[in-house]
């Protein structure tokens, strides 16, 4: 028989068996009392309700961000993706811009790789709540709900954000919105309040106690190999094509530099209505609806900057058009809490029956810039080669889809989705739905011709992405200004250390797995371009007649500035 161990030796053992459970209760009531905070779409410490919610009276909390491989290198709809590797790419680099934020504030960031309901209930179990930015479409919907059956006893709180106004001050009932955006505006300017922007926490509580196999998670950042995208395409959307409007930089600290230097730096604010229907260089528009899509600036932070520049510089129509263009954002986001899974469906809003055509080969050459109309190939040419499109070219190029090829408009927003650096769901697919005519609204057929003459009637933007011609050349990165003059070997070590910390180097690890013209409408909003008002003109379209039974109100847009 094995001997019995002295008394002395039990005495330790029962000690430390003791002591271990004392931990490990101390560590169960901690996490009782911690929060979890789940970064989406929301990726700020500026003026983020969800986060001063999250923090206020907290002890602990645990900031949280999931990549779900579904919402990647996957297939959508008639050959879309559900997004690019430069889109990832964007999102990786805002996601790292967060984190090192928090992080500075005395927290940091969880990041787990999978389905956010098997990823969140286990950095997040046993807490008291969790805390997030309100959603209004399905998937993200789905998303929450998915996870609230899987948090057991700890409540999902949703917090609204985002919007220039919240849901009770918008001057109307936000489940109600109307279809036209005069009638919203009008009301939410005559009877709604916009607040001031929360200021960023000067400290963050502390994070909560993490289980060991979870403690990873704190300095966890996938590459796109990881997100599921080839070596090659990784190493592509690693680099900055130099023709592009600006090298865009995901987080934060790069939206707020973009808007320092376009509004106060660059003085660009106060001619904004006269220049707003630019396509060649960065500061034609404020280029911040990259950022806003994501989060990582808030609508109300660059309303109350137009406020300051207003105080400081000048007020004017140009000051305002910016703010009517956030409007134009807001208005999108509360269509899609009216009007649900409406904004993606063929019929649309109205419900039409009306048949598309379904030509794989004819989506495929807009897609590629090879429908033989420049200004259309041009435009589709600059969006897959960086992921932005100015909003007088996402005019054109969705009205020439929709009527003069006659293709399903939601072939145009899924192609969109994959590739804009600025998607967000809300302002993508309801204005591909509205270009469509299928709000109820007045519909505008853009003449890409006279659209050509009057907005690039030199030839160069055309020249620009058809024949590598002569036009302005692009800043190399979004802080930075004025003509491109970079030091090769400087940004051949930025392009390194990007793809070496997003994926795409050589020898890097292989993964696993803004509107329409018509009364101003913006694609974009928040400074992407501007609209025009729309105009009566006849170009003789063959579609057109065919689908009158759709567009009863159709009218070739011939839209003057």
């Amino acid at each position: 028989p094995n001997p019995r161990p002295p008394a002395g030796a039990r005495a330790c053992a029962s000690g430390a068996a003791r002591r271990a459970v004392g931990r490990a209760m101390k560590a169960g009531a901690a996490a009782s009392r911690a929060r979890g905070l789940w970064f989406r779409y929301d990726l700020r410490l500026d003026d983020n309700p969800a986060l001063q919610a999250a923090c206020t009276g907290a002890a602990s909390v645990l900031p949280i961000f999931v990549f779900d491989p579904s919402r990647f290198n996957v297939p959508a709809l008639a050959g879309a993706r559900k997004s690019s590797a430069r889109r990832a790419r964007f999102l990786l680099e805002s996601v790292a811009c967060l984190r090192t934020q928090l992080e500075a504030k005395g927290s940091g960031l969880a990041v787990g790789v999978g389905r956010p309901e098997e990823v969140v209930p286990k950095l997040c179990g046993g807490f008291e709540a969790l805390y997030l930015q309100q959603s209004v479409c399905k998937e993200e919907n789905t998303e929450e709900i998915r996870v609230t059956k899987r948090l057991a006893d700890c409540k999902l709180s949703r917090v609204w954000g985002g919007t220039l106004y919240l849901p009770e001050e918008c001057g109307q009932s936000p489940d109600n919105t109307p279809t036209m955006f005069t009638s919203w505006k009008n009301k939410a300017e005559g009877r709604g309040t916009i607040r001031k922007p929360l200021e960023a926490p000067k400290k963050l509580p502390e994070l909560p106690p993490l289980a060991e196999e979870h403690a990873g998670a704190l300095k966890c950042l996938p590459t796109l190999q990881e997100l599921g995208y080839s070596e090659d395409e990784a190493r592509a959307a690693g680099e900055d094509d130099p023709r592009g409007v600006l090298a865009f930089e995901g987080g934060e600290q790069a939206a707020l530099r973009r808007l320092k230097k376009w509004m106060f730096d660059d003085d660009k604010l106060k001619e904004y209505f006269e220049i707003r229907n630019g396509m060649l260089g960065d500061g034609y528009s404020s280029k911040l609806s990259p950022w806003l899509a994501l989060g990582c600036i808030s609508p109300r932070r660059i309303w109350q900057e137009c406020q300051r520049y207003e105080a400081e510089r000048v007020k004017n129509k140009s000051t305002y058009w910016l703010v009517f263009e956030l409007e134009w954002r807001d208005f999108y986001v509360y269509l899609a809490r009216t009007f649900g899974d409406k904004i993606f469906i063929p019929g649309g809003i109205t419900g039409d029956k009306t048949p598309w055509r379904k030509s794989p080969e004819t989506l495929q050459k807009w897609k590629e810039g090879r429908t033989g109309d420049q200004l259309v190939d041009a435009n589709m040419r600059e969006l897959a080669a960086t992921g932005f499109m100015s909003n007088r070219g996402r005019q054109n190029v969705a009205s020439y889809l929709i009527f003069d090829l006659g293709v399903d408009w939601r072939f145009g927003a899924a192609h969109f989705e994959e590739h804009l650096l600025d998607h967000d769901p809300c302002s993508n697919w309801g204005n591909w739905v509205a270009a469509a005519g299928l709000t109820g609204q007045r519909v505008n057929k853009f003449n890409t011709k006279k659209q050509l003459s009057d907005y690039d009637p030199q030839r160069e933007y055309v020249r620009w992405w058809l024949q590598g011609g002569s036009g302005p050349r692009a800043p190399a990165a979004a802080g930075g200004g004025g003509a491109m003059e970079v030091d090769d070997d400087e940004e051949a070590r930025k392009q390194r250390a990007r793809a070496e910390r997003f994926g795409g180097a050589e020898g890097g690890k292989d993964g696993g797995k803004g509107g329409y013209s018509g009364s101003g409408r913006v694609w974009a909003a928040g400074g992407s371009g501007g609209g025009g008002k729309g105009g009566r003109g006849k170009n003789g379209d063959p579609d057109s007649e065919q689908k009158r039974g759709r567009w009863r109100k159709v009218q070739d847009a011939t839209v003057g500035a």
